[in-house]
């Protein structure tokens, strides 16, 4: 997933560009025309505590979405140097010998080997029942 966090200046002052703030502000504007100074003092904090709580909300789903994405970081089993390891899927190299498992995912394009049943590999990895 791609990155969606930005500058935190920017992030707030997003939260005040959009409809619903724009009447709000609007309505800050008309009470201090009117010389309603507590009535437009009200609203600003309003308008203030609706940003900081977007910005909150935000950042804190930004937060889990990283979690997320550091607890889904794709890695491989490979037999290098006549040893399994699990190494991050970015590593792969040509000629590594992946080992695949049921349900896994795979995170690279892989060529089989032809000793080993071929068909009954190629059936698992697509969910076909029979062989076609």
């Amino acid at each position: 997933m791609p990155d969606t966090s930005g500058h935190p200046l920017r992030d707030v002052l997003a939260n005040f560009w959009a409809p619903v703030p724009w009447l709000l502000e609007a309505a800050i504007i008309l009470e201090i025309v009117l010389h309603k100074y507590y009535e437009a003092a009200v609203i600003a904090a309003l308008l203030v505590f609706n940003a900081a709580l977007a910005y909150l909300q935000e950042s804190r789903a930004q937060a889990t979405l990283s979690a997320l994405k550091s607890r889904l970081a794709l890695n491989a089993a490979v037999q290098r140097d006549g040893a399994w390891k699990t190494i991050p899927a970015a590593e792969l190299a040509c000629g590594d010998l992946v080992k695949l498992s049921l349900g896994g995912v795979v995170c690279c394009r892989c060529a089989f080997d032809q000793r080993i049943g071929l068909s009954s590999i190629s059936r698992l990895l697509t969910g076909e029942s029979l062989p076609g």
